[in-house]
């Protein structure tokens, strides 16, 4: 009878072991979930303010929206883009990438006699995920070196290639001046075709929307992407944003 008790005593003590331990696993996996989540959140989400303050939007009441452009300058999809926004009198942000800049110097010329404004892009497009602060470094000031050489304007404005930021680069964006703009609209144009672009685009609209679009990409045609279908899409994207009683802005309107 004894030896029962003690059995079933071993029994219920082995249980509440093992059952603290699996609450011990459970919040612990609860933990570093939630911790994956805030640095997910922090490093990938546009509106994140975590790092730093960023814009990627304006007030509601400006009744305004802003276009921006990544990865070129590059033929012929950068000089197209150009002709629509001349056509329209309108100015965007186009963020350049030191190599493509390099290699069309006079579509990036092109680009600020036309009264746009142009912002970093870092060098060669890296994800900046992992990277050490030199690495980040020498890529953002290799491209304003680029930008600067060719253009004769050292931009102001930065944005990371993906959208990925990492520790490390608010230091460096801060010490040499560099504003971080994000966007709160995104027409997926590295994947999608004109009519999905347009709906993309259209459908998330706001006063305020600062609107990511591509003239280009890190690997050009064939082996990239053919940003033809951003073009197609582009008259449509203006017209349905003068139908939402929303005008096109530089983006210095929505800088503090």
């Amino acid at each position: 009878m004894a030896r029962s008790r003690a059995s079933r005593a071993q029994t219920w003590g082995g249980s509440r072991v093992r059952g603290s331990a699996m609450i011990v696993l459970v919040v612990g996996i609860i933990i570093v979930l939630g911790c994956a989540w805030a640095l997910a959140y922090a490093c990938i989400i546009p509106s994140s303010q975590v790092f730093s303050p960023v814009v990627n939007r304006g007030p509601a009441e400006s009744r305004c929206a802003v276009l921006t452009f990544d990865d070129g300058p590059a033929p012929p999809f950068t000089e197209q883009i150009l002709d629509i926004l001349a056509q329209h009198k309108i100015i965007a942000v186009f963020f350049l990438c030191g190599k493509n800049v390099e290699r069309h110097p006079d579509i990036a010329r092109r680009i600020v006699r036309e009264g746009h404004s142009i912002g970093n892009h870092t060098y060669s497009h890296p994800f900046l995920f992992f990277r050490s602060r030199s690495f980040i470094a020498s890529e953002i000031d290799r491209a304003q070196e680029a930008i600067e050489r060719v253009t004769g304007v050292r931009p102001t404005l930065f944005r990371p290639p993906y959208g990925a930021r990492w520790f490390g680069l608010m230091p460096v964006l801060r010490r040499r001046g560099l504003k971080m703009v994000m966007w709160s609209v995104m027409g997926f144009d590295w994947k999608y075709h004109t009519q999905a672009i347009i709906r993309a685009t259209t459908r998330r609209l706001h006063p305020g929307a600062v609107i990511l679009l591509h003239d280009a990409h890190e690997q050009p045609p064939p082996d990239g992407i053919d940003q033809s279908s951003t073009v197609e899409a582009l008259p449509a994207i203006i017209e349905a944003v003068g139908r939402l009683g929303l005008t096109f802005a530089p983006i210095e309107k929505f800088m503090d």
